[in-house]
């Protein structure tokens, strides 16, 4: 069931058994999707780390240029508190990630004020395609091919650094109590 579409009880459930990996687990990722719905946005602004994908078209630049205008909207998001950084993801030999990156990071740093750090760049494979049609994990049907090895790598960049203890965010408990007093608010 997707999050948008959670009672209030379900959240709060879902909140206390996430909030149990606290003590287990260094490192929870939670893919919200494309788009600018409530409730990604609540995961994003209660989240101390930000990690953007951004593909070289121009709709997911202005998509992910207006996910970031929003969230710095939002009162519940900390400037201070929370580290985006960017992928840029399915780039052609023709195409440069640090480029689609720049772009990115000159309109956010001047319009919002935002600092985005660029980890890299997933170049276009084709491996990706034949995985998903086979509905399974492209890492795991091609170990070897340059996605999988490039996964691996961002892997190793995200969980190798050291975590920003962050003043206001702490954690998978304080991500969850910050989201659920958002809930509540509403």
């Amino acid at each position: 069931q997707e999050l948008t579409n959670l009672t209030k009880d379900q959240i709060i459930y879902l909140i206390r058994k996430l909030v149990e990996l606290d003590q287990t687990v260094d490192i929870v990722i939670i893919d919200t999707g494309a788009g600018i719905a409530d409730s990604v946005l609540e995961f994003v602004a209660a989240s101390s780390e930000i990690l953007l994908i951004a593909t070289p078209e121009p709709t997911s630049i202005t998509d992910a240029y207006a996910l970031l205008k929003t969230l710095n909207r939002k009162s519940e998001f900390s400037v201070d508190d929370t580290v985006i950084k960017m992928i840029a993801n399915r780039v052609t030999p023709d195409e440069d990630g640090e480029e689609i990156y720049e772009k990115l990071s000159i309109v956010v740093t001047r319009f919002l004020k935002l600092k985005l750090e660029y980890l890299g760049h997933i170049p276009v494979d084709n491996t990706v395609s034949k995985a998903v049609m086979r509905q399974k994990p492209a890492i795991c049907d091609y170990p070897n091919s340059s996605f999988s090895k490039l996964i691996t790598s961002f892997a190793k960049q995200l969980c190798d650094t050291e975590p920003e203890i962050q003043q206001g965010k702490k954690g998978i408990a304080q991500l969850f109590s910050n989201l659920l007093k958002s809930r509540i608010k509403k």
